[in-house]
């Protein structure tokens, strides 16, 4: 395997699956963006709200012909899980948990096409936020183009994907280094379920405006009116005087805290990160002298 291409087991380990006559109506009225216009083979990025607008769960949706699986960062599942199957008592849906019977891994980096064509065989490997479906020996496999990484990234589900990669060292290091490069924020990590949506910076990816309805869409609409939220997750970049802090670390400025480091990497000779901090000193430019150095906001 080329020294440029990397795994990990899948980090989307939050893996729910919605099914039933009434699925895409169900998931519509409980997302934030619109999963009506998805065609079979494509997905999207969403928040779940709560009925406040905070932030139950973030990841995709991946639409099949039949079903919607929602897949994310982390452990999301019990209060998604929750959530869901309360809603579902009034629909005709199935939701099920497929955390436990799913296998996967996330392949990434450069050549990662041409060495998946060389394991599975020439294939028309999905874009980002696209799904395929093949097989292996009569196994299927299904590829899902994310867009957690600044390169190509496939997570692959089969029943030996594993198989793929034996004898390599898995890249968790790596991953978390491109997952922040990229700026993709993680549920748990760099917010949670205290935080609204705009909080977290997604709007372009995982906001729909235009769409109806849907549970905590009211608080999501008076936010966009107001043009603006109190804090929000935002790039920077670190002069660190010392060693890495312990995460989350407090950034603290004339003694009041004005927000939180939450995930932090060296690239390229420099710390790198993403923080939650404070309206009125989160925008791009702006520069933070505090006990942990000095921090700059990122365009």
């Amino acid at each position: 395997m080329s020294q440029s291409i990397f795994w990990v087991p899948t980090p989307l380990t939050t893996r729910i699956e919605v099914s039933g006559p009434s699925h895409v109506r169900f998931l519509q009225g409980l997302c934030s963006n619109d999963v009506s216009k998805l065609e079979t083979g494509q997905a999207c990025e969403a928040f779940i709200p709560t009925v406040q607008g905070k932030i139950l769960a973030h990841g995709y949706l991946l639409k099949y012909d039949d079903r919607i699986v929602f897949i994310g960062l982390g452990n999301q599942t019990e209060a998604l899980l929750s959530h869901l199957q309360k809603y579902a008592m009034i629909e005709d849906v199935d939701v099920v948990d497929l955390a436990e019977k799913t296998s996967a891994i996330l392949l990434w980096g450069e050549g990662t096409q041409e060495w998946l064509s060389e394991k599975l065989g020439s294939h028309p490997w999905p874009e980002p936020l696209g799904i395929s479906s093949l097989s292996d020996d009569g196994e299927p496999i299904e590829i899902f183009g994310t867009s957690l990484l600044g390169c190509p990234s496939y997570e692959i589900v089969g029943t030996d994907v594993a198989s793929l990669v034996e004898g390599i060292d898995a890249s968790p290091e790596q991953f978390e280094t491109a997952r922040i490069a990229n700026r993709f924020p993680q549920h748990g990590v760099d917010f949670d379920a205290n935080h609204l949506a705009q909080e977290v910076n997604r709007d372009d990816q995982a906001i729909s405006f235009k769409k109806g309805c849907y549970l905590g869409q009211e608080t999501v609409a008076r936010i966009d009116a107001m043009g603006h939220v109190n804090k929000k997750v935002v790039p920077v970049r670190m002069s660190l005087p010392t060693e890495a802090p312990q995460l989350p670390a407090s950034i603290v400025v004339e003694d009041k805290e004005v927000g939180q480091i939450t995930s932090l990497a060296q690239i390229d000779g420099q710390w790198l990160g993403l923080a939650m901090i404070r309206r009125g000193l989160n925008s791009p430019g702006s520069k933070l002298v505090c006990d942990l150095g000095t921090i700059e906001v990122l365009a």
